[in-house]
């Protein structure tokens, strides 16, 4: 029985550990489907030097590819020259680690209470934005994962996909 209470407060921990967060910002009330070319601005990558796990140019890739995807699949066109909306992003990387106390669980009588379990993994926030041509901003995505560098490319996608899910539908008008 202490095995399973064992397994089952590490699981959870895990899933704390691994959980992302996305929000994202947008007045509800302004038509996106007006909007219909979009280029890419300033952006910047702050991971620190000691702790890059993935060159610049490929996370630079796979965010524009990301990006680009999604807005074209939303009826915008990219352009070179001027747009309708300036995309912008910032996105950075740390090393983090999570140590919890286990305290008594899964011990023998007499062993050392004050075990700890030690968890290590990368932290990424990605926030992009979406300006009009007067640079008001008008889209925002921010988010906080958890990732492995296997599962990046991924991760990036799933966060492009899932802050750009209500982009361009048009908004509900009341009824009267």
């Amino acid at each position: 029985m202490k095995s399973v209470c064992y397994w089952s407060f590490l699981f959870l921990v895990s899933l704390d550990a691994w959980s992302q967060s996305i929000e994202v910002e947008y007045d509800k009330k302004r038509d996106f489907t007006i909007y219909k070319t979009f280029r890419f601005g300033e952006s910047q990558i702050t991971t620190p030097a000691d702790q890059k796990q993935i060159k610049d140019e490929v996370l630079n890739r796979w965010i524009v590819q990301g990006i680009t995807r999604e807005l074209e699949m939303k009826g915008l066109t990219k352009s070179d020259s001027s747009a309708d909306l300036v995309v912008s992003y910032a996105e950075g990387t740390l090393a983090r680690t999570d140590n919890q106390a286990l305290g008594p669980l899964a011990l023998t009588p007499g062993a050392n209470p004050d075990r700890n379990f030690r968890f290590e993994y990368r932290q990424s926030s990605l926030i992009i934005d979406l300006n009009d041509r007067n640079g008001n901003l008008i889209w925002r995505v921010n988010s906080t994962t958890n990732m492995t560098t296997a599962e990046a490319e991924r991760t990036i996608d799933a966060v492009i996909e899932r802050g750009f899910k209500k982009f361009a539908k048009p908004h509900k008008k009341k009824k009267k």
